[in-house]
Protein backbone atom coordinates (compact mmCIF):
# COMPACT_ATOMS: atom_id res chain seq x y z
CA UNK A 1 0.00 0.00 0.00
CA UNK A 2 1.33 3.63 -1.34
CA UNK A 3 2.70 5.84 1.91
CA UNK A 4 0.52 8.98 -0.25
CA UNK A 5 -1.66 10.24 2.01
CA UNK A 6 -5.76 10.55 1.02
CA UNK A 7 -7.79 13.88 1.48
CA UNK A 8 -10.46 13.29 3.99
CA UNK A 9 -13.15 15.63 3.99
CA UNK A 10 -15.73 16.76 6.51
CA UNK A 11 -18.60 19.36 7.17
CA UNK A 12 -20.12 20.54 10.31
CA UNK A 13 -23.22 19.18 12.21
CA UNK A 14 -24.81 20.15 15.13
CA UNK A 15 -26.08 17.45 17.52
CA UNK A 16 -27.65 16.89 21.03
CA UNK A 17 -25.96 13.79 22.10
CA UNK A 18 -27.96 11.82 24.28
CA UNK A 19 -25.30 10.47 26.87
CA UNK A 20 -21.94 11.25 28.06
CA UNK A 21 -20.56 14.70 29.31
CA UNK A 22 -22.60 16.72 26.49
CA UNK A 23 -25.72 15.05 27.06
CA UNK A 24 -28.90 17.16 26.05
CA UNK A 25 -26.18 20.32 25.09
CA UNK A 26 -26.34 21.49 21.44
CA UNK A 27 -22.72 20.85 19.61
CA UNK A 28 -20.76 21.20 16.78
CA UNK A 29 -19.13 18.21 15.60
CA UNK A 30 -16.96 17.59 12.44
CA UNK A 31 -18.49 14.53 10.46
CA UNK A 32 -16.77 12.68 7.32
CA UNK A 33 -18.08 13.37 3.69
CA UNK A 34 -17.76 10.85 0.96
CA UNK A 35 -17.97 13.00 -2.24
CA UNK A 36 -17.69 10.52 -4.83
CA UNK A 37 -18.34 6.93 -5.27
CA UNK A 38 -16.64 4.33 -7.00
CA UNK A 39 -18.28 1.53 -8.29
CA UNK A 40 -16.90 -2.03 -8.43
CA UNK A 41 -16.04 -1.93 -11.84
CA UNK A 42 -13.98 1.20 -11.60
CA UNK A 43 -12.53 -0.42 -8.66
CA UNK A 44 -11.44 -3.63 -10.53
CA UNK A 45 -9.60 -1.46 -12.93
CA UNK A 46 -8.18 0.46 -10.64
CA UNK A 47 -6.36 -2.97 -9.14
CA UNK A 48 -5.68 -3.79 -12.30
CA UNK A 49 -4.06 -0.57 -13.57
CA UNK A 50 -1.74 -0.49 -10.39
CA UNK A 51 1.54 -2.66 -12.12
CA UNK A 52 -0.67 -5.49 -12.02
CA UNK A 53 -0.23 -8.47 -14.26
CA UNK A 54 -3.32 -8.94 -14.12
CA UNK A 55 -5.81 -8.57 -16.39
CA UNK A 56 -9.34 -6.46 -15.73
CA UNK A 57 -11.19 -9.70 -16.41
CA UNK A 58 -8.98 -11.84 -13.89
CA UNK A 59 -9.35 -9.14 -11.30
CA UNK A 60 -12.85 -9.06 -11.55
CA UNK A 61 -13.40 -12.69 -11.63
CA UNK A 62 -10.92 -13.02 -8.34
CA UNK A 63 -12.62 -10.24 -6.85
CA UNK A 64 -15.82 -11.73 -6.95
CA UNK A 65 -15.45 -15.08 -6.22
CA UNK A 66 -13.58 -14.00 -3.25
CA UNK A 67 -16.64 -11.73 -1.95
CA UNK A 68 -19.08 -14.94 -2.68
CA UNK A 69 -16.35 -17.21 -1.05
CA UNK A 70 -16.89 -14.50 1.99
CA UNK A 71 -20.19 -13.93 2.33
CA UNK A 72 -20.68 -17.91 2.10
CA UNK A 73 -18.29 -18.20 4.93
CA UNK A 74 -19.34 -15.44 7.35
CA UNK A 75 -23.29 -16.28 6.71
CA UNK A 76 -21.90 -20.07 7.97
CA UNK A 77 -20.58 -18.38 11.29
CA UNK A 78 -17.46 -18.03 10.59
CA UNK A 79 -14.74 -14.89 10.88
CA UNK A 80 -12.84 -14.24 7.91
CA UNK A 81 -9.60 -12.21 8.69
CA UNK A 82 -8.55 -10.13 4.94
CA UNK A 83 -5.13 -9.52 5.90
CA UNK A 84 -4.19 -6.28 6.87
CA UNK A 85 -8.07 -5.17 6.25
CA UNK A 86 -10.41 -6.63 8.95
CA UNK A 87 -11.75 -9.28 10.74
CA UNK A 88 -15.29 -9.67 9.05
CA UNK A 89 -18.06 -11.65 10.73
CA UNK A 90 -22.07 -11.39 11.06
CA UNK A 91 -24.09 -9.70 14.20
CA UNK A 92 -27.16 -9.72 14.95
CA UNK A 93 -29.95 -7.56 17.08
CA UNK A 94 -32.52 -8.35 18.87
CA UNK A 95 -35.30 -7.57 21.22
CA UNK A 96 -35.55 -8.18 24.95
CA UNK A 97 -36.96 -10.60 26.85
CA UNK A 98 -38.23 -11.06 30.40
CA UNK A 99 -36.87 -14.43 30.49
CA UNK A 100 -33.49 -16.21 29.17
CA UNK A 101 -36.34 -19.40 27.78
CA UNK A 102 -38.38 -16.43 25.92
CA UNK A 103 -35.22 -15.83 23.82
CA UNK A 104 -35.59 -17.69 20.77
CA UNK A 105 -35.19 -16.89 16.89
CA UNK A 106 -38.31 -15.13 16.90
CA UNK A 107 -36.26 -12.63 19.42
CA UNK A 108 -33.83 -11.71 16.29
CA UNK A 109 -35.12 -8.78 14.78
CA UNK A 110 -31.35 -8.36 12.27
CA UNK A 111 -28.41 -9.41 11.51
CA UNK A 112 -25.52 -6.85 10.19
CA UNK A 113 -21.97 -7.22 8.86
CA UNK A 114 -19.20 -6.39 11.19
CA UNK A 115 -15.97 -5.06 9.94
CA UNK A 116 -13.18 -4.72 13.29
CA UNK A 117 -10.24 -3.30 11.99
CA UNK A 118 -6.62 -4.15 12.41
CA UNK A 119 -3.78 -2.23 13.45
CA UNK A 120 -2.58 -0.88 10.33
CA UNK A 121 -6.28 0.52 9.38
CA UNK A 122 -6.57 1.14 12.76
CA UNK A 123 -8.95 4.35 13.53
CA UNK A 124 -5.34 6.61 14.81
CA UNK A 125 -3.29 4.91 11.88
CA UNK A 126 -5.75 6.06 9.24
CA UNK A 127 -6.02 9.58 10.74
CA UNK A 128 -2.35 9.33 10.03
CA UNK A 129 -2.78 8.49 6.50
CA UNK A 130 -5.13 11.53 5.14
CA UNK A 131 -5.26 15.26 5.37
CA UNK A 132 -8.65 16.66 6.36
CA UNK A 133 -10.12 19.67 5.02
CA UNK A 134 -13.58 20.98 5.29
CA UNK A 135 -15.98 20.41 2.97
CA UNK A 136 -17.66 23.86 2.30
CA UNK A 137 -19.49 22.75 -0.99
CA UNK A 138 -22.42 20.51 0.23
CA UNK A 139 -23.83 22.70 3.55
CA UNK A 140 -22.87 25.72 5.30
CA UNK A 141 -21.75 25.12 9.14
CA UNK A 142 -24.91 27.58 9.79
CA UNK A 143 -27.58 25.10 8.45
CA UNK A 144 -25.63 21.78 9.82
CA UNK A 145 -25.94 20.64 6.83
CA UNK A 146 -28.68 18.08 5.37
CA UNK A 147 -27.27 14.46 6.39
CA UNK A 148 -26.06 13.48 9.45
CA UNK A 149 -23.24 10.61 9.78
CA UNK A 150 -21.21 8.88 12.37
CA UNK A 151 -17.89 11.49 13.40
CA UNK A 152 -15.01 9.95 13.44
CA UNK A 153 -13.00 9.93 16.58
CA UNK A 154 -10.10 8.06 18.12
CA UNK A 155 -9.59 4.40 18.31
CA UNK A 156 -11.95 4.49 21.81
CA UNK A 157 -14.56 5.70 20.20
CA UNK A 158 -14.90 9.01 22.63
CA UNK A 159 -15.91 11.30 19.98
CA UNK A 160 -18.43 13.58 20.92
CA UNK A 161 -21.43 12.43 18.72
CA UNK A 162 -22.62 8.61 18.31
CA UNK A 163 -20.02 6.20 17.39
CA UNK A 164 -19.13 2.55 18.16
CA UNK A 165 -16.27 1.82 20.50
CA UNK A 166 -15.72 -1.18 17.97
CA UNK A 167 -12.70 1.29 16.16
CA UNK A 168 -15.90 1.20 13.23
CA UNK A 169 -18.97 2.53 12.39
CA UNK A 170 -22.84 1.62 11.95
CA UNK A 171 -25.66 2.47 9.61
CA UNK A 172 -28.56 0.90 8.99
CA UNK A 173 -29.64 -1.71 5.92
CA UNK A 174 -28.05 -4.38 3.98
CA UNK A 175 -24.08 -3.52 4.34
CA UNK A 176 -24.75 -2.74 7.78
CA UNK A 177 -20.98 -2.02 9.27
CA UNK A 178 -20.29 -1.56 13.00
Amino acid sequence: MANNKGTLKYRKVQRTPQAGENAGKKKWYATAVSDREMSFEDFVSHISEHNSPYSRGTVHGVVMDALDCLKELILDGRSVRLSDLGLFSIGMSSKAEDTKDKVSAQSVQGVHLIVRNTKTWSNSELKKLCKIEEYDTYGSAEDGGSTPSTPSGDDKGDQGGSGSGSGGSSSDGDGTVE
